[in-house]
């Protein structure tokens, strides 16, 4: 096995026409994968710019109804729409195709690499808690993600982890591998809620991975993700009303019919 060190790897995977019958790596013995569950419905594709990562929905003001669907928040790494600079040209696409577009970004932690996104949400979503205590060494983790261009309707990545040294309450590290795509994907504890958000690594390396088509995807090591600290206090920052934010955010269907909201 060939292994390169490099700088703190951050990976937006650059979409393309892959196709997924399972997930991305399942015939490989890298990852020990987890049980389906309802709580991977609060995951979605967060893109931008012609690149695509994870993310996970956390809030969802049901206060109104709007387009079948309501206002809300999303985490994603900063990294993966970073590249959009206040142009609100970022789009979210549920499990079921549903689409938002014209998304914008309310807050970031560049450091953290965390980003919280102002989204609509469709009817029949609901937000994945948040935890409130940190990830300590030894907890046992369950990673979410969308690496190698994974169908999120139904192909998502999702196996499990621990929690290993240096970790912090900052920052998360896993003795497991990731792959481009599975940034800002969601950390979660062993009660199904939100410890981290996923980041990068450090090594890349062939661990076996291929695409459908047999292109090799390389993998990063080990796997790194911002703690809960830093989350929390980024969503209750972006919770609070800005005057500037008033643009609106377009919502497409399966049939691509596109309406507006504002917040």
């Amino acid at each position: 096995m060939t292994v390169r060190l490099t700088a703190l790897v951050w990976f937006t995977l650059v979409a393309s026409p892959l196709i997924c019958c399972a997930q991305v790596g399942k015939d490989t013995t890298l990852w020990q994968w987890t049980s389906k569950s309802q709580h991977h419905d609060s995951i979605v594709q967060v893109a931008c710019n012609g690149g695509t990562g994870t993310g996970v929905i956390v809030h969802v003001d049901k206060s109104e109804s709007i387009h079948g669907g309501f206002k809300g928040q999303c985490l994603t790494a900063y990294h993966v729409v970073e590249d959009d600079n206040g142009k609100c040209e970022i789009s979210v696409t549920y499990r079921n195709g549903r689409k938002a577009k014209n998304c914008r970004v309310l807050e970031f932690d560049k450091s953290a690499d965390v980003a919280v996104l102002w989204v609509w949400i469709p009817e029949g979503f609901e937000a994945a808690p948040l935890a409130t205590d940190n990830v300590k060494n030894g907890d046992s983790l369950e990673f979410c993600g969308l690496g190698g261009g994974s169908d999120l309707s139904c192909c998502l990545r999702h196996f499990s982890g621990v929690a290993s040294m240096p970790s912090s309450e900052a920052k998360i590290f896993c003795d497991v591998p990731l792959l481009p795509g599975d940034s800002g994907g969601p950390v979660f504890n062993d009660k199904q809620e939100v410890v981290g958000i996923i980041s990068g690594g450090w090594f890349w390396w062939d661990g076996g991975v291929k695409t459908s088509s047999g292109a090799t995807l390389n993998a990063t090591w080990p796997a790194r993700a911002a703690n809960v600290s830093p989350i929390k206090s980024l969503v209750q920052k972006a919770a609070t009303p800005k005057a500037s934010n008033n643009s609106p955010v377009q919502v497409a269907n399966s049939k691509d019919e596109n309406g507006s909201i504002n917040r």
